[in-house]
């Protein structure tokens, strides 16, 4: 088989106003090169790109390339415009007859005028109109005659041969009006064979029948009789519902209302008809049934690339009897597995995880005690995050990369996967959200029977190195990864996933490990379809929904202070507002706030807030208030020193921010304000001045006000005075 070539295949003309589109990109022409042309994107962003003749013949002959000649010159833009239908295959069956029509009159009507025998005007179409009618038929019919039937005919009206007997059926088509053929061929010239569509299917009125009230009744009664175990006939539900409209016309009429239109037995039949069939099966049938006949048969689920689908689910998991199984329980003395909830004495640890059907690898996973939409929400956020910090965090072999955008998301019934936010994420996020039949969970118990099977190889592949004693530990900080709190419980789930779950053969895989899978699929180009989402797209998908008042300070959430000129511009127009917030506990560095319908980055007024969670920000506001009990203003570099500090104090503990999920809402966020943030606030930090040599005069520094232990008063940021008091200490200059 021999490559194309453009001596093969040929090469094609690409001009200015073209629209090429390759790998669904759309491009336009920047200018041609010897060797081939120069492309860029068809919005005018990114940067151009170079395809040689051979590239372009190349996937010309693979069919990868829409070439769409004078795409974007202004006549063809507005012959689109004018055109009923894009594309005539688009058409129906009864509108692609009517135009067919059309199209032979036009096309007959060309003919004639080409041999001089028919005008453009009333008279001379009205004249022709017979040939006209005649010649039409051959542009009509489907099929064509062959030439001896066109010759019998010929020879049959010029006496040459006998007619044929019993006579023949002739398609022949109705006389037009003049003005209508006039009408077409314009139609024709200025849109094109597009223009000779017609909308009649379009027509009528497509409104309902019944009232929203009729209508209610009509559906609520049809649902309740006719979905039933006792397989009532569509006539039984007729009957049914003719009785629920008399009784309401009956309460109606006591009220002084108007009666009820009673519906028809076909508009029974077709509202019957209009309910979801699986629906109507496990309600007529049972669950079984429905199974059984609307499961889909084949090989099973078939997914080609990676984060194509990913299921998530969430488990009550026996921590107890799976740490004792994996023979993890020694690595806890008594008191901790108090603390942990590993005594049997109190509630089990939720597990919501993440796993991508093509790799079968974990690309989400979140422990919590109270299973919520928040830690489902943070579940699928980790799946766009690169999760290597937290393999590193517990000193894992292999790496935690896996990190993508999903282009399906299935999830069961479960409460906290049917709360709007989830919906609303997704759907921002351009991610599929589809939620399998309930009764029948997918996924349920692959955790634990993950987590059984391969517990046995979990205390081999880390002994000797992190869990055999903490004496043999090595170079690993020993002192650090002490069985003390909840972050060993994170630190062992972490280093069973990336190090043991991930280089285990699985079953579904062919033999493959899950992680051996992952590299495959990108070592021969199998990637997937979406990077992560971008930062803005990321805050407003995830992000906390809040209400914030507008102030001349900006505005301000969990004691931060968020601010531009874009919001200044709009408070000096519009004044002290509510507006919508995303905030994302995350990153503190910016929020997005809504003005006037379009959302606008405000960043933090002062720094040292970039990439700071908010569970951080909040252990430096308990260390300030520790501090200073009654001080409510604070200067900038203080606060950084702070947040300095507690970042240094939390770079060990850390991987519990990854993996315990936090129930952050606009609830817990005004908690928090009322409770720690009233009246705080962070002031500019402002240069000291200091004495000059060899000049004149004193030198005035500013410096905090002493403390002499009154209370400060509780106050809002916008209400606090600007003009604040200062001390001020003189300082002799040089003389």
């Amino acid at each position: 088989m021999t490559t194309p070539t453009s001596e093969t295949y040929g090469r094609f003309q690409i001009n200015p106003h073209d629209r090429v589109t390759i790998g669904g990109k759309a491009m336009r022409l920047v200018y041609r090169t010897q060797d081939g042309y120069v492309l860029k994107a068809a919005d005018g962003t990114g940067v151009s790109e170079t395809f040689s003749h051979s590239v372009l013949c190349r996937l010309n002959a693979n069919r990868e390339i829409i070439h769409e000649p004078d795409f974007y010159s202004p006549d063809l833009a507005r012959r689109r415009l004018a055109a009923r239908v894009s594309r005539l295959s688009d058409m129906s069956s009864k509108q692609r007859a009517r135009f067919r029509i059309r199209q032979a009159f036009v096309s007959a009507f060309k003919e004639m005028e080409a041999e001089g025998l028919v005008a453009g005007s009333d008279a001379s179409i009205s004249k022709n109109m017979t040939e006209l009618c005649k010649r039409a038929v051959a542009f009509w019919e489907d099929d064509a005659p062959d030439p001896d039937s066109i010759l019998r005919d010929i020879e049959i009206r010029e006496g040459l041969r006998r007619k044929r007997r019993g006579g023949v059926a002739v398609p022949a088509l109705a006389p037009i009006h003049a003005r209508t053929l006039r009408r077409w061929l314009k139609l024709s010239s200025e849109v094109g064979a597009a223009g000779l569509a017609d909308q009649i299917s379009n027509r009528g009125n497509r409104n309902s029948y019944f009232s929203a009230e009729e209508r209610e009744l009509l559906m609520r009664t049809v649902r309740e009789s006719y979905m039933s175990l006792n397989r009532p006939t569509k006539m039984n539900t007729f009957q049914d519902v003719k009785v629920a409209f008399h009784d309401a016309n009956t309460e109606r009429e006591q009220q002084g209302l108007s009666a009820l239109r009673v519906p028809s037995r076909e508009a029974v039949r077709l509202a019957i008809n209009s309910l979801d069939k699986f629906e109507v099966t496990v309600a007529r049938k049972g669950l079984q049934a429905a199974q059984k006949l609307f499961k889909p048969v084949g090989q099973g689920l078939q997914v080609d690339r990676p984060f194509e689908r990913v299921e998530m689910d969430e488990w009550k998991i026996d921590l107890v009897s799976i740490m004792a199984d994996a023979g993890l329980l020694q690595l806890f003395s008594t008191e901790e597995l108090v603390n942990l909830g590993l005594d049997n004495t109190r509630s089990r640890w939720w597990v919501t995880a993440a796993i991508d059907c093509r790799t079968k690898c974990f690309v989400g996973a979140k422990l919590t005690r109270n299973p919520r939409t928040t830690a489902a929400l943070e579940c699928l956020r980790m799946t766009t995050l690169d999760k290597g910090r937290l393999a590193d965090a517990v000193g894992a072999v292999s790496g935690w990369q896996m990190a993508g955008t999903a282009e399906m998301l299935v999830t069961d019934n479960g409460p906290a996967f049917k709360a709007a936010r989830l919906s609303d994420t997704c759907a921002d996020l351009g991610i599929v959200l589809e939620r399998s039949i309930a009764g029948l969970p997918g996924m349920r118990g692959t955790v634990e029977r993950v987590f059984r099977t391969a517990a046995s190889t979990l205390l081999h592949r880390l002994n000797g190195r992190t869990f055999s004693s903490v004496l043999e530990r090595g170079d690993h900080p020993a002192e650090t990864r002490a069985c003390l709190n909840v972050e060993n419980l994170c630190f062992a789930l972490v280093r069973w996933i990336v190090d043991i779950y991930h280089n285990t053969p699985h079953s579904g895989l062919g033999g493959r490990t899950p992680l051996e899978q992952w590299e495959a699929d990108h070592e021969e180009g199998n990637y997937p379809l979406r990077s992560i989402p971008f930062e803005r797209d990321d805050r407003l998908a995830f992000g906390v929904h809040l209400t914030r008042r507008v102030d001349k300070y900006g505005v301000t959430v969990l004691g931060v202070r968020y601010h531009s000129e874009v919001l200044s511009t709009w408070y000096n127009s519009v004044g002290r507002r509510d507006v919508d917030v995303r905030w994302l506990p995350n990153n503190l560095g910016a929020i997005e706030v809504k003005l006037d319908g379009e959302w606008h980055q405000l960043p933090a007024v002062h720094s040292g807030f970039e990439a700071l969670h908010a569970q951080l920000w909040l252990e430096v506001r308990r260390s300030l208030k520790a501090s200073d009990p009654v001080k409510l203003k604070w200067r900038e570099d203080v606060v950084c020193k702070a947040i300095n500090a507690i970042r240094n104090m939390n770079t060990e503990r850390s991987l519990a921010f990854g993996l315990i999920a936090h129930d952050w809402g606009a609830k817990e966020v005004g908690a928090y304000e009322d409770g720690m943030f009233a009246g705080f606030r962070i002031s500019t930090s402002e240069g000291q001045s200091k004495p000059v040599p060899g000049h004149y005069g004193q030198t005035l520094e500013p410096s905090e006000p002493e403390n002499d232990g009154t209370p400060a008063p509780t106050v809002s940021p916008s209400r606090e005075k600007p003009s604040a008091k200062r001390s001020w200490v003189i300082k002799g200059g040089d003389e």
